[in-house]
């Protein structure tokens, strides 16, 4: 799933408030058990998922978007068992159907029990991970306030008590981009050594690299990825008179609701100069191509398929997809985040001339 708030933006497509927000953007250390074993192998039991017997659950990493295990829900009860990628290890429980659902799970190197009770599957509670049991306090505290500023700094706030805590490493890479560089460079150098080596660690360093804060009026950013067959692709090679640089993936659903209408404009558009060109948060290079493909995209693609470490998504500060930046003759960004009707009205103002 993914989430389209910002917060120099505070634009939105889910509606949710920013606790949901948070819990779903974390979708982008603990104690570990005393127990004699192996190293970061975990168990984890599901309690009472009443008329679900005979259901397939899988437990899917949300770091590389993988299926990562799965199970089968018997006699009300589901058990998972291995050795984890990562501890802690965050992922997503769902059906193939994704009737039942859980999301934002902290998995560690113990036992664990996932219980539901007899409520809904969603609100099921996670016992055994203490990074989950200090998730929850950040939780607790967002839903005290509606208002989103309040509800960022509350989450700033748990980044600096929680330095250990994974989910602090995870919460500041993703508002990396809109806290600003003095800030986040100050909650990072607080961060535990294992936080900061983390996945989340490496996107937030990147950040503090390369991040461009753009705006409407600055040059575009020029970069370098590869395309579908593995040729490198300079991004300035393939603007056109008006140029729409997008931000998508394959497993991004709002992302491939909106081609349609893109492969429209982009046919309308094409012989007065507009260009596209689609930058991929994808993990699987297979998927990326199949979506291609399926969805008719003709125009430039590329990706590093780094998912939301995507250097050019770091780079153009993408913290949620779809994303598009509007980049016009002389090189200069118009506009961001257009689509429909509102998309369209600019090219024809910006290509005017070219009919």
């Amino acid at each position: 799933m993914t989430i389209l708030r910002t917060l120099s933006s505070n634009k939105i497509y889910t509606g949710l408030p920013l606790s949901q927000f948070i819990f779903l953007l974390l979708l982008l250390l603990s104690c570990r058990s005393t127990r004699t074993q192996p190293a970061m192998h975990y168990s984890l039991t599901g309690l009472a998922v009443p008329g679900a017997d005979g259901t397939k659950l899988y437990l899917r990493d949300v770091v590389t978007n993988a299926i990562f295990d799965s199970t089968e829900v018997t006699d009300g009860r589901f058990f998972f068992t291995g050795t984890l990628p990562d501890v802690p290890a965050h992922f997503y429980l769902h059906s193939p159907d994704y009737a039942l659902s859980k999301g934002g799970l902290w998995l560690e190197d113990t036992d664990m029990i996932l219980d539901a009770g007899l409520g809904d599957f969603g609100q099921a509670t996670l016992r055994g991970s203490k990074t989950q049991e200090e998730a929850e306090i950040l939780y607790a505290r967002l839903a005290t306030t509606e208002d989103y500023d309040e509800q960022i700094e509350l989450a700033l706030q748990f980044i600096a008590e929680y330095p250990d805590n994974r989910v602090s490493a995870a919460v500041l890479a993703g508002y990396s981009q809109n806290v600003g560089k003095a800030r986040v460079r100050e909650l990072y150098n607080a961060l535990s050594v294992p936080n900061q080596t983390s996945v989340y660690g490496e996107r937030i360093r990147k950040y503090l690299e390369i991040n461009v804060d753009h705006a409407v009026g600055d040059p575009y950013t020029d970069f370098q990825m590869s395309d579908p067959d593995g040729n490198t692709v300079k991004f300035s090679d393939h603007l056109g008179t008006v140029t729409l640089l997008e931000f998508w993936a394959s497993w991004c659903g709002p992302c491939r609701k909106s081609n349609p209408e893109l492969v429209e404009l982009y046919r309308e558009f094409y012989d007065r100069g507009f260009r596209i060109v689609s930058v991929s948060l994808d993990f699987s290079r297979e998927e990326w191509m199949k979506a291609i493909f399926n969805d008719h995209l003709s125009w430039t693609h590329v990706s590093d398929l780094k998912g939301r470490n995507s250097t050019a998504g770091i780079i153009y500060g993408i913290n949620t997809i779809p994303d598009n930046f509007l980049i016009d003759s002389k090189g200069k960004i118009v506009a961001n985040y257009l689509w429909g009707e509102e998309l369209r009205e600019q090219l024809k103002s910006l290509l005017s001339n070219k009919e």
